[in-house]
Formats: structure tokens, sequence, C-alpha cells
């Protein structure tokens, strides 16, 4: 046989061998950009740049954050779906990702990504002022089942809150009034002040204000006490049926190849259970988790469920069915 024949059938013959995706064995080789699609500051924002500080650790490379605002996170999310599938474009999104399909005229779509590993879930978390009458959960239900419509509920129109505030009363059988604001923060100073009767958001929102003796938060919607809150009953406790909250997640374009993908896991979860970062996150009253890429998808598409569900019940749907 031909020397020069057989050294590129030889060669033909490694590159058979070689397991589909080695192609990208020397991922990453530069700087890996993750798209935050809200401005600098925000929850989504500080979560993110922790996880990417100590992904880039374990990636020994750089995870740049690029902040792409605008219309609910929907421009930022829409960069990453488009990008190319070659692992260098991440997105790191909050639950919006999912609740825009259904609230927004030009909507994202999960389909267009892989969840990575979801990192941070926080419970909804109810609150109300200091001096409220109402000193659990069971007794604010029940003034309100009395008195409908009578319970002023903060919340931001379009975001997560809209949905928590749907929920809860949904869940508890209350006709309630509800209340918009522009964040968080002038919901919960609106509570303080006497303004509204009741807020919802993750717990977080309320730190400050409860050490400062002006609010009290009467439960949280998460399946059991969380390790951050342990003195705070979850609303099954009370009577309440559900479970509900925000989370963050690492994503990928769809298509990415597998062997990238299962790099992206692997730094995921080791920066997950770097104790360093599990600090940082408690002390910012950051809710902690670490799911592979298997645990990630169910869970997103759980979450995906429940929000659709609470989305059509409270008439919040834009998008055809």
């Amino acid at each position: 046989m031909n020397k020069r024949f057989s050294g590129v059938l030889a060669a033909v013959f490694l590159a058979l061998a070689i397991p589909a995706g080695s192609a990208h064995a020397g991922y990453p080789e530069k700087t890996v950009s993750m798209v935050v699609p809200f401005p600098p500051g925000g929850r989504t924002d500080l979560v993110a740049r922790l996880v990417g500080q100590y992904m880039s650790k374990q990636l020994a490379e750089p995870v740049v954050i690029v902040n792409k605002g605008g219309a609910g996170g929907v421009l930022g999310s829409k960069d990453v779906a488009r990008a190319h599938p070659d692992g260098y474009t991440l997105g790191f999104f909050s639950t919006a990702v999912v609740t825009a399909q259904y609230t927004v005229p030009t909507p994202t779509s999960l389909g267009d990504y892989v969840g990575v590993s979801v990192v941070n879930i926080d419970p909804m978390a109810l609150a109300v002022r200091q001096n409220a009458p109402w000193k659990d959960l069971k007794e604010l239900v029940a003034y309100g089942r009395e008195h409908p419509k009578k319970l002023r509920v903060g919340m931001i129109p379009g975001a997560s809150a809209q949905i928590f505030a749907a929920a809860f009363a949904k869940a508890a059988n209350l006709q309630v009034t509800y209340v918009p604001f522009k964040g968080d923060a002038d919901g919960a100073a609106a509570l303080a002040g006497g303004h509204i009767d009741v807020h919802v958001a993750v717990p977080v929102s309320y730190n400050a204000l409860v050490d400062a003796g002006k609010v009290r938060m009467l439960g949280v919607a998460a399946e059991s006490r969380s390790p951050m809150y342990a003195d705070l009953p979850t609303f099954r406790e009370n009577g309440v049926d559900l479970v509900i909250g925000s989370f963050h997640a690492v994503y990928a374009p769809r298509d990415t190849p597998r062997d990238v993908l299962l790099v992206l896991e692997n730094a995921a979860q080791k920066a997950m259970r770097d104790p360093a970062l599990l600090e940082q996150m408690k002390a910012a009253g950051l809710g902690h988790a670490s799911m592979n890429l298997k645990e990630s998808a169910a869970f997103i598409a759980d979450q995906d469920a429940v929000y659709r569900e609470v989305i059509e019940a409270a008439g919040m749907r834009v998008t055809p069915r």
C-alpha cells in the first residue's frame, strides 16, 4: 500500500475514533461573556458577578459580565439566543426569562437555551408593617376573607412580584386590592409607612427594614424553612398551599456542544461549592443552589408550568396559547 495513502487512511480512522464533541476539548481558550439582561446594580447583576467571578477560577479564563438591559430583560436574552453556540456567550437570567414568554408581546422562548446550572433560589416572602394587627399569616388570611378587597397588596406590575401577589391571593382564596410600585424598595418603604397593608418580594428586600423594626415577615412560600430565616414559617405551615419564588441560572444557547456544556456544568458546580462564594451569598441574603444540567432542566420546566398557570389565572398573558 502506498505510504502516503496509508497515512491518510490512518488519519481518517483516528478522526473517526475521537469521541463526538472532542473538537472543543480545549474549551475555553479565551474570555467568556455572560450577558445579564438588566442594568448594573440590581439583584440579577449582583448574583451574576459573584457567580461569574468564581466560575472564571474554575474555567481558568475570565468570565466578563455584559449588561444589556431593555424590554424587561428580553433584549439581552434574545442576544444570547442569537449568539454562536460555542460556549463563549452565556446568559445569566432571572425568573423573567420564564415569565416573559407569556407577559411580553415579543417574548423569549425557553427552547432557545440550555439551563447549565440553577445557582440561586429565593422564595417569595410576605411582609406587613411592624405594628400590623396580624401576628401570623393565618390571621391575615382570616381578615382578608372577612373583608374582601380591603387588603392593599403592593407589587411591581409585569414583574415576578405581581405574579407572587396573584398566586398568594389565589392560594389563600382572597380578593385584594393591588397597589403598583416601580420597585421592591419603593413598595417596602410604603409598607413601613403604612400606605399599604401587605407587600410581597424575596426576603432580602426586607432585611434592612426588619432590622430597623419597621416591618415583619409573616412567612415564605418555600417547601421548607430557609436556613437563613429559620424562625420564619412557610405558607403551608399557615394553611396556604403555595410554593413559589424567584431563581437565577446560567444558560447557554441552544445547540451548544455537549462537551462544552459539561465543562460549564462542572465549573458552575465547583464555583457554587466554594466556601468563599457561599459566605458572600449568605452575607448578601441570597439563597444558594447548585444544580447540574439534568436537575436544572427539570426545575426550570417545573417553574415554567407554575408561572404559566398563575399568569393565565391572573389574566396577565399577552401571547397566544
